[in-house]
């Protein structure tokens, strides 16, 4: 392999080490940027809480950071002992950030937009409660009821976590005095929850009131995801150094990771399968005596259990190859820069473009399962053939460079 071949491989990782960052950071930032829910500690005071304890029951309250901490000191005899009723204040759409997202084609939009700003509108809250471990908070479960009084049981999570739960929709009238909700601090089967620290983050979000979505294109999509990640970026700045941003770093590694290597990782797995699997498969003849007497063969074939283990296998296979991309990645860089100032020796030949193809193709060829069993037949057929053909493509790519 020439030393331009490991120069121009080295670039192709370190631009791809350079996106991984860049999205990185921009995932990370965009989980704080703002949107055109109204959070519920919003012009938050007294007036929007009612506490009701039961059986000598005790929790105290406050907001940090924009979010409602409750701290439970008694949790009571029954599950629901403590419950709070929560009220989203001052109900309207505020179009400023809708306005900001589309520039200036907000004017093609302004009829759903003056549509949105009028009301009635049909909302729903996302909610989420934490505990105050980042990675986990053991057992226990509590009920979010909404303003159409539909109750919701939900695992509390970990305080790192980043999703949340979305209720059914309700109706909200132009002028109400505010929407409520109400907070129940343990379950029928579960019981009530320990004593500690939780979280409430939770958000009303206003739709059109008749359900329809803004019509947008594509390219249009594509270009506020942009807009969002620079704007989040710019405005939480590049929060590489947290817990947080280093796990979604290794994660979003992970995914690129798998447009380069997923078709060769594929190769191992079917041939860790194969190999393994196929060992020690076959009939066994055994012949039979009945009191020192000759019945007959009996033929048993082993090549159920092989086909386990093999399946065993190749999945640990897969995922110790998945795990280990990061890893892979930093030592290709590594020998390309090594293989610069040097003789290329005995190494194995990578077709990029192969790799690169039959990976697409795995993905294209996913899609496709999924629309032959979703609602785009026509369309997953195609991308069916398509991966296909991207496979058949990449197999002879890699074929060739390899011999």
């Amino acid at each position: 392999m020439s030393r331009a071949k490991h120069l121009s491989m080295l670039i192709v990782k370190l631009a791809l080490f350079v996106l991984v960052f860049a999205l990185t950071a921009a995932l990370v930032s965009m989980q704080e940027y703002p949107t055109d829910g109204i959070p519920l500690t919003q012009g938050f005071d007294e007036e929007n809480i009612i506490v009701i304890l039961e059986n000598d029951a005790r929790i105290d309250w406050e907001i940090v950071d924009g979010e409602l901490v409750f701290d439970i000191n008694q949790s009571g005899e029954n599950y629901d002992d403590i419950a709070v009723l929560l009220t989203f204040d001052a109900v309207s759409y505020d179009s400023s950030f809708l306005r900001s997202l589309l520039g200036k084609d907000a004017g093609k939009h302004e009829e759903f937009i003056t549509e949105m700003e009028n009301g009635p509108w049909l909302g729903h809250c996302n909610f989420a409660l934490k505990g105050d471990s980042f990675f986990t908070t053991g057992s226990g479960s509590y009920t979010f009821t909404d303003a159409a009084l539909e109750d919701y049981t939900q695992s509390v999570l970990s305080s790192a976590a980043n999703e949340s739960t979305r209720t059914e929709s309700f109706t909200v009238e132009r002028g109400d005095d505010g929407v409520n909700v109400m907070l129940i601090f343990g379950t029928e089967d579960s019981g009530a929850l320990p004593n500690g620290k939780y979280t409430l983050d939770a958000e009303l979000k206003l739709g059109h009131p008749d359900g329809e979505q803004l019509k947008l294109g594509y390219f249009d999509i594509v270009g506020i995801l942009f807009k969002v990640a620079a704007q989040s970026i710019g405005a939480a700045g590049w929060k590489i150094f947290s817990v947080t941003s280093w796990l979604t770093l290794y994660a979003v590694w992970v995914i690129l990771g798998w447009f380069i290597y997923l078709w060769r990782d594929m190769r191992t797995v079917v041939g860790a399968f194969m190999s393994c699997s196929l060992t020690g498969c076959g009939t066994i003849l055994k012949d039979v005596y009945v009191n020192g007497v000759y019945t007959g063969t009996v033929e048993e074939n082993d090549g159920g259990a092989g086909i386990l283990i093999g399946l065993i296998y190749a999945a640990i296979t897969w995922v110790i190859l998945t795990l280990t991309i990061p890893l892979r990645m930093i030592w290709y860089v590594i020998r390309d820069i090594i293989y610069l100032f040097k003789e290329d020796e005995v190494l194995e030949d990578f077709s990029y473009s192969g790799n690169l193809l039959g990976s697409i193709g795995i993905h294209v060829i996913l899609i496709g399962i999924a629309g032959v069993f979703g609602a785009g037949m026509v369309l997953g057929i195609v991308s069916l053939i398509v991966g296909v053909g991207l496979c058949i493509a990449a197999h002879f790519l890699c074929k060739s460079c390899e011999l």
